[in-house]
């Protein structure tokens, strides 16, 4: 796929861009379809992101004999059933999916579960994750294209675990999430926590299924008993909303998108604040409706700590700023659907900029300009190196490689950039 824009469409700073429509949060969409299957009753869900990710996660319920019918957009989940499967659990490369469901599955599941995905799924951590719950008497068998879980004898009253979640919050979130089902209430308690601020998030979607969990700094109590259903409407992502805010940065231009709620616990809502600490201008309009200006007037300064995921578009923005930049926090993107920190600096190389990896954490980019000749970027299978990349290549040009991986959170992606440029 070439990324370079035709001569007519070429930008210049001042007009502005095509509103965006931003689809569903990936990170809420996941935890809001489980707490709803946890939920005993009937829940309906709307906004949600139609993705592989959520695609995996709705037909795994399925499989669990969770009833979830669509229609129109809209999700009807009837949850409170022991889950229970006679076939593989097919998960795709989904890491929530995988860490969300596998601690319900463990502590209640009636009979043994056969869970199966892209093998890169399955080479992320999870040992954190699967040691407190063979502690509770649940067995992880794993083998070449998956694994065997062997739920616990009988499922818990109540948890009260120590948990270490450096490598991954979703360890915690999972335990939680399945927490919430149990009859008495669970004190999960740790001594550091990657990306932090998605245990708010998690707090945020208890609490609107009706468990009033408690949430401080390395604990966590989470009432058993309590979870309702419920009829919601999920909010965008903040996450898919990142190349958007970055191409105004990086055009000079203004940009209209949403729908984004300015409450929402998504770490990734930080990528406002950093843009304006770069020179842009932010503002909302209404209450869903975010306006974003640019051009960046300096380099990125950013830990990204609590939003992780934000790095290879932040790092592909600092590649086209007009000045050096350094990103922080960046210690578990070798753990994601590719290892992001040195996809990051190979990005930033092929876009003519100068690429320093300090330690498992730090990335400082100096910009610079490309040679001639390059060869297409490979995104790795990664949807975020590809989003990252189209961002690069509305200066630079270049040809991609898989442009398809985008499907993971968000299939119309090259539609809704082509509509954001108008080409």
């Amino acid at each position: 796929m070439h990324l370079s824009l035709p001569e007519d469409k070429r930008l210049a700073p001042g007009a502005a861009l095509h509103p965006v429509r931003i689809p569903g949060s990936k990170s809420v969409t996941n935890r809001a379809l489980l707490l709803a299957a946890l939920a005993p009753g009937p829940s309906q869900l709307g906004g949600g992101l139609e993705a592989e990710d959520t695609r995996w996660m709705r037909q795994a319920l399925r499989d669990l004999g969770i009833a979830l019918e669509e229609q129109d957009g809209t999700w009807q989940i009837h949850g409170g059933q022991r889950p229970r499967s006679a076939i593989p659990l097919w998960l795709g490369a989904s890491g929530t999916t995988l860490r969300f469901l596998l601690p319900w599955l463990a502590l209640t599941a009636d009979g043994v579960i056969r869970l199966e995905g892209d093998p890169r799924l399955f080479e992320r951590p999870l040992g954190p994750l699967l040691d407190p719950l063979q502690a509770l008497g649940a067995r992880w068998s794993p083998d070449a294209t998956g694994a065997w879980l062997h739920p616990a004898p009988e499922p818990p009253r109540n948890l009260d675990l120590r948990v270490d979640a450096r490598l991954s919050s979703q360890f915690l979130s999972g335990l939680a999430l399945a927490a919430a089902a149990l009859p008495e209430a669970s004190v999960l308690t740790w001594t550091e926590a990657a990306s932090p601020s998605y245990l708010g998030l998690t707090t945020q979607w208890l609490r609107r299924f009706g468990c009033e969990a408690a949430l401080d700094e390395g604990h966590w109590r989470i009432p058993g008993g309590s979870l309702r259903p419920r009829t919601l409407d999920l909010p965008g992502d903040w996450s898919g909303a990142a190349a958007f805010l970055a191409a105004a940065a990086a055009t000079g231009r203004s940009l209209r998108l949403g729908p984004l709620d300015p409450e929402d616990a998504q770490g990734d809502r930080a990528m406002t604040s950093i843009l304006e600490a770069a020179g842009c201008e932010v503002s909302w309009q209404g209450p869903q409706t975010l306006v974003v200006s640019g051009p960046l007037r300096r380099g990125l300064d950013a830990d990204l700590t609590d939003c992780p995921d934000l790095g290879p578009v932040l790092a592909a923005l600092a590649a086209l700023a007009p000045g050096p930049s350094e990103l922080r926090g960046l210690h578990t993107l070798p753990l994601k659907e590719c290892d992001r920190l040195e996809a990051s600096a190979e990005l930033i190389r092929w876009l003519g900029g100068q690429a320093q990896i300090l330690g498992d954490h730090t990335l400082r980019i100096t910009p610079g300009t490309p040679t001639g000749g390059r060869s297409p970027f490979n995104p790795r299978n990664d949807h975020r190196m590809a989003f990252a990349a189209a961002l690069g290549g509305l200066r630079w040009g270049g040809d991609l490689l898989d442009p398809q991986c985008v499907a993971k959170t968000f299939p119309e992606f090259w539609e809704v950039w082509r509509g954001m440029l108008a080409c």
